[in-house]
């Protein structure tokens, strides 16, 4: 799901369910590597959350209001607040590595920087 600024609040900070955002372009080169990550995630992981998607080009004050400064970036929002955020390119496995304990526990997790 594609989010942009005009339905964000509502898809992401007044989703009923969690949601795991990527924040990237179109164009960049750790944005084209990073592509298709988030698809690969494990269908039993996302049967309880939402995956959306976030075009910096496109929505540049979603990347202002998060401080994103690294393309891509994943932040994991439970009741409208950034659990875990991981920042840089990075693969499935680290991913699903950080949301695993997120979702079970449903505690705050930590930023992690795979830059």
């Amino acid at each position: 799901m594609e989010i942009d600024e005009a339905n964000f609040e509502t898809e992401v900070l007044k989703s009923s369910q969690p949601v795991l955002v990527e924040f990237a372009t179109g164009w960049s080169l750790p944005s084209v590597m990073f592509d298709g990550a988030m698809d690969e995630i494990p269908t039993e992981l996302i049967e309880d959350l939402k995956l959306a998607t976030v075009k910096l080009d496109r929505n540049p004050n979603l990347g202002l209001w998060y401080g994103i400064r690294c393309v891509p970036t994943v932040l994991y929002f439970v009741d409208g607040e950034v659990r875990i955020g991981i920042f840089g390119t990075t693969n499935k496995g680290t991913i699903v590595s950080q949301l695993i304990p997120a979702i079970n526990s449903n505690a705050t997790g930590q930023l992690i920087s795979n830059a």
